[in-house]
């Protein structure tokens, strides 16, 4: 069994340390890709060839049919980062016998909790509170106010592995549970233990709303100038999954007459603008695109790729194994 890391000295080393080489080392022998780019297109097929698993990750070249001739006994391509559209190709969507997962489900863990750390601070009014008590004040009548994270409902858009993680953390509170999601029926987000709505309800129910739906054609500017002002006056929205989900400039707009709070993460395009409003509103928090994976925390796509290789190997199906006729519907 010939495992193939061909992934670029930049970004290895920021998912894989010698644990999870070691972990890898056990199914058989193991090839590390030790080059900053991929331009020398010879060394690139002789380094895969005869490979019967390829991880890849960000920036990593296409697995095409180049590649594919060099490994005639490929079996799985196991993509360490989250979407997996970038390494795909005509010859290997056509390959049905290659199996395939990504790490959008171990980077999601990472985006749900700090998706639900900006809601419980945003509710708490830490973010506010802290310019208020720098400017001299405290416990006093012209406090900004604060909402305990219990007996409020959330509102998750997107039910996917993001959300659905979210879903799972959102057991521990005693909060009341909405979802979004057209693709899953009422019974099954009754199986996640929330409640089935569409999207003007929640934004009108929800005291909490949560992005966590993937960036295709269908989610473009989903949240926008028609459906913004339903958001309840001192809710909180929380957006750490894609920029484009939101109409920026209409989402401005609304942010103006400061009757909820954001929390944002992503913007459309990134980084924004130095003049962008967003980062001097007094009712937002803007973070740098910090919500999944950062440092330490892309080990768990190590992790997952062990997990998977491990699932593969023993002929299960994998946890996150991409179902060909869904892409469509996957960021």
């Amino acid at each position: 069994m010939k495992i193939s890391l061909l992934i670029n000295t930049t970004v290895l080393p920021t998912i894989f340390s010698e644990k999870y080489f070691n972990r890898l080392c056990q199914h058989g022998e193991l090839a590390i890709y030790d080059r900053a780019d991929f331009e020398d297109r010879a060394y690139v097929l002789d380094f895969v060839r005869g490979s019967d698993i390829i991880v890849t990750s960000w920036h990593s070249p296409a697995i095409d049919e180049e590649i594919l001739s060099a490994c005639p006994t490929l079996g799985g391509v196991f993509h360490a980062a989250g979407s997996i559209k970038p390494i795909l190709s005509d010859a290997l969507l056509a390959r049905e016998d290659i199996r395939m997962t990504a790490c959008a489900a171990a980077i999601g863990e990472g985006v749900a909790e700090s998706a639900l750390a900006f809601a419980i601070a945003a509710c708490k009014g830490c973010f506010t509170l802290t310019e208020h008590v720098k400017n001299g004040g405290w416990d006093t009548p012209d406090m900004p106010p604060v909402v305990d994270f219990y007996d409020i409902e959330v509102g998750i858009i997107g039910g996917g592995f993001v959300g659905r993680h979210m879903l799972k953390l959102l057991k521990n509170y005693h909060v009341d549970v909405l979802l979004y999601d057209p693709t899953l029926s009422r019974e099954q987000v009754a199986e996640l233990g929330a409640e089935k709505c569409e999207l003007d309800e929640l934004l009108s129910r929800a005291d909490v709303i949560s992005l966590h739906a993937p960036s295709i054609p269908a989610t473009e500017k989903m949240i926008n100038a028609s459906n913004l002002p339903l958001i309840k006056d001192g809710a909180v929205l929380v957006n750490t999954a894609r920029g484009a989900l939101i109409d920026e400039p209409a989402l401005i707009e609304e942010l103006k007459k400061e009757r909820f709070f954001a929390c944002i993460d992503v913007t459309e395009p990134e980084p924004p603008a130095p003049d962008n409003p967003l980062r001097n509103m007094k009712n937002v928090k803007l973070t740098p695109h910090i919500a999944g994976t950062a440092r330490n925390g892309k080990r768990r796509i190590a992790l997952h790729i062990c997990e998977e290789t491990e699932r593969y190997l023993r002929g299960e199906r994998m946890r996150t194994e991409i179902d060909r006729a869904a892409l469509a519907k996957m960021a």
